[in-house]
């Protein structure tokens, strides 16, 4: 009876265990990797030193935290526009709450429900007392009818007000929704196609940018690789969609450079940062003779010769050049005959 009761009582141990370990994991935490990719654009489309960009922000004493960005505002007086993303980070309230649906993600009924939620518990936390202070923006790839559906079941109707955005109001607070997918066609917004599903599916049909979206596209590389190897000091954190992001824009960034012209692609390349991807040949290809030759070496002087006059030097000659150099010619051509270059025998001396 004693052994039945012990054993029963291990069991039970046992399956506490279990139910323990299980809920851990589902604490887990995890993020998507597009959402530091919008905090960081949204941090360098904001006229500076007017917003605090937040990215994260605990709505209670325990850890409840939100799954959108806190746009700030941290200063008085009447903001510059802003020049990019006017329909993500125009026309700022005190407190704007930003709901982000990512390419790989769509907005369900919940997410309606959520963000009223968040917009009063925000109230609460950050002890706000007027209500008109915070504004909600949804940012998604397309509006669904089951979240249209949940914002009509709570009094809100959204109202078209250009290609892609919506405005409305979800209880007191002022509501824009985004669609990223027919917006990021409009001038100023192409920087939205990162974080749509054409990002996904189709990286170099990134629209052509302005310079300007070019240095904010160059800040969002450096966020990715962020993303990928976090720098000293950083936790890193379980993202869903890692792999996609980074993909993603490395083939969004093949793309970008290839329409770039020439004096763009090589601007702040030293001349000898340029010539070292070609080899000797190529450099020269399209100077006249006596330029060939201008302030080159002996050795990269007669790397610069053609296969025909390569074959035509003697052997005692080529015996005088560094063993770099008569290995690049042999492999040259060995290339240039389909075979490996036979070996030259060492000369003789004289038979005693």
């Amino acid at each position: 009876m004693v052994a039945l009761l012990l054993m029963a009582k291990g069991n039970r141990t046992a399956a506490t265990r279990k139910v323990r370990s299980s809920q851990r994991q589902r604490r887990v935490r995890v993020y998507t990797a597009w959402h530091p990719v919008l905090v960081a654009l949204l941090e360098h489309v904001l006229p500076e030193g007017w917003y605090q960009c937040i990215s994260e922000f605990q709505l209670a004493r325990e850890p409840l935290r939100v799954d959108i960005v806190i746009l700030r505002r941290s200063r008085r007086g009447a903001p510059p526009r802003p020049r990019l993303l006017t329909s993500v980070v125009g026309e700022l309230a005190e407190h704007t709450l930003v709901h982000f649906k990512g390419p790989t993600d769509e907005l369900e009924r919940d997410d309606a429900r959520m963000l009223l939620a968040y917009a009063l518990q925000y109230l609460v936390v950050a002890e706000i007392e007027a209500p008109a202070a915070v504004a909600l923006r949804v940012l998604a790839p397309r509006l669904t009818p089951r979240f249209t559906e949940a914002l009509r079941s709570l009094g809100c109707t959204l109202t078209p007000t250009g290609p892609g955005t919506h405005e409305g109001r979800l209880g007191v607070f002022p509501l824009r929704v985004v669609e990223t997918v027919p917006a990021n066609a409009r001038e100023g917004e192409h920087l939205l196609y990162t974080v749509t599903p054409g990002m996904v599916a189709d990286p170099g049909g990134i629209p052509a940018l302005s310079p300007a979206e070019i240095a904010v596209f160059w800040a969002l590389l450096e966020h990715v690789e962020q993303v990928r190897h976090p720098l000293p000091g950083q936790r890193k954190r379980h993202m869903k969609d890692e792999k996609r992001v980074v993909e993603s824009f490395e083939q969004a960034l093949a793309r970008l450079v290839a329409r770039l012209p020439p004096e763009q692609r090589l601007a702040g390349l030293a001349p000898e940062q340029v010539l070292q991807a070609y080899a000797p040949e190529q450099r020269l290809a399209g100077l006249a003779p006596e330029q060939r030759l201008a302030g080159l070496t002996e050795a990269q002087a007669v790397l610069a010769l053609p296969d025909a006059m390569l074959r035509a030097l003697s052997e005692e000659y080529l015996a005088t050049l560094p063993r770099q150099t008569q290995a690049a010619i042999q492999k040259r051509l060995g290339a240039a005959s389909g075979r490996q270059p036979a070996r030259r025998r060492k000369a003789r001396g004289p038979s005693k």
